[in-house]
Formats: C-alpha cells, structure tokens, sequence
C-alpha cells in the first residue's frame, strides 16, 4: 500500500451515488424514475404499471411466487449483487421497505429465545430491541445497495415532528426511531421534491421559514458542489447536467 503524495481533482458524476428524494404524495418523485435510462424500478406500491419503466412490483410477484414482499426484495439485491446490468436501481418507496422491515424485525425478535415477551409491532419489546432489530435491517439495506456498482435513488414521504417547548418543526423521513435522523447521513444527495403552477421540482437547499410563530426546518443537501443549494426542474437530465457545473 501506498499513501497518496497529490491531491485528486473531484468526481462529479453520479455513478454509484446514492439519492433520497423526499416530498409529499404527488410531488413528481416517482415519474422521475421515468426518465432514467436503464433504470430498474423496485415498486413496493404497484404504482409504476402506470409509468412507462422497467419495474419489479414487489407484492405481486409474492403474490405470484406465495412469498413475502421482503423475502422478494432481499432475493433482488443478491441477484443485483452477482449481476448488474442497470445504470440505476429505483426504490420506490423507502418507507414500504421499512414497513416491510418491522414485520420482519418482531418476526426475528419473537424467534429470540432470550426475548421472554413476546410482541406484534417493534415498540413492543423491551430495551428497544424492536427498534435496534428494525434498525439493523434497514441499515444492512442500505449497506446492500451502496454495495451495487450504480445509482440508487431511494424516494420517500417525510413527517413532522413537533418540539413541544419551542413549536419548532423539523420535517424528518417517515421513519421509525433513531432511522429518520440516520438514513440521511447514509446517502450522497438529499432533495426535496415539490410541485407548484410551473411544474415539479427538485431542491438541493434545506430551508427554514416561520409562520404564526411557528419555525419550519427541512434538511436537503449534496456533496457535489454544483448540485448542492439549487433547486431544478424534476428530471434526470436536469440533475446530470447541474452535477457537471452546466445548471
């Protein structure tokens, strides 16, 4: 091994960055799956039969193969992993994958021989270990698609979260826990997805506004310089280019 001695310039493309596209229903964040070439839609939410895409819906083929959604969806990252033929991977919604996780978690939990009482959702079960169970297999998810020599772009719907003592509202990811502050530090990009008279579109910017004494916070981000801060039409093409500098 040998320590670096120059500097390197920057990588400015997207290949193999990791997305989390969040926004209200109806904000253009699943048609923006349409204008990805090569791009392999995972619907959990059967949506995309709507949408001209390359999707594996994931309840219906469990329906079709007398599965459960998860079992699919984790049988889809291994064959993803042995072999990748898409320039992106879709995930469409982070938030059904989670659902999908806490079954999955008290499932693991309840099996636990050292677990006395048994639980039917996460927050069930004592000294958090439905959270922590959750937790980890939402996090090995994501470790599983970082791992995926393309682009992931995970869409999800955000929830607030209301400080009690200052009024303060800080939208967070529709996550459970500790996942919702998590999730965020795993990704390269995080963009708002919103729609106005003018058309869909996509912020880079976190904001923060007050109304009625009320403040509002919403994180948003990128570790590419040119993508970070601005807010562009909902496309592929416009967050290609933006990356390259020419937004």
């Amino acid at each position: 091994m040998k320590l670096p001695k120059e500097r390197k310039e920057p990588d400015l493309t997207v290949d193999r960055d990791m997305f989390l596209i969040i926004g209200e229903p109806k904000a253009g964040k699943s048609t923006l799956a349409s204008g990805v070439p090569d791009c392999l839609v995972i619907d959990t939410q059967g949506g995309h039969n709507k949408l001209p895409s390359m999707s594996l819906d994931l309840r219906e083929e469990a329906r079709n193969q007398g599965k459960e959604p998860m079992d699919i969806f984790r049988a889809s990252l291994v064959m993803l992993k042995k072999d990748c033929p898409y320039d992106a991977v879709f995930i469409d919604t982070l938030d059904d994958i989670s659902v999908m996780a806490e079954d999955l978690a008290v499932k693991n939990c309840n099996a636990d021989n050292t677990v006395t009482v048994k639980g039917k959702g996460i927050g069930d079960f004592a000294y958090g270990k439905g959270y922590a169970e959750h937790r980890g297999i939402v996090l090995s998810i994501l470790t599983a698609l970082r791992a995926l020599p393309c682009t992931v772009i995970l869409i999800a719907h955000n929830k607030r979260m209301i400080d009690e003592d200052t009024h303060e509202v800080t939208k967070v990811l529709d996550l459970p826990g500790k996942l919702a502050h998590q999730v965020p530090g795993e990704v390269d990009h995080i963009g708002i997805a919103s729609k106005s008279k003018k058309g869909f579109f996509l912020s880079f910017e976190g904001y923060e506004s007050e109304r009625s004494g009320r403040k509002s916070i919403m994180q948003a981000g990128s570790r590419n310089p040119h993508l970070n801060g601005k807010v562009i039409d909902t496309s592929w093409d416009a967050i290609l280019e933006t990356a390259k500098g020419n937004g």
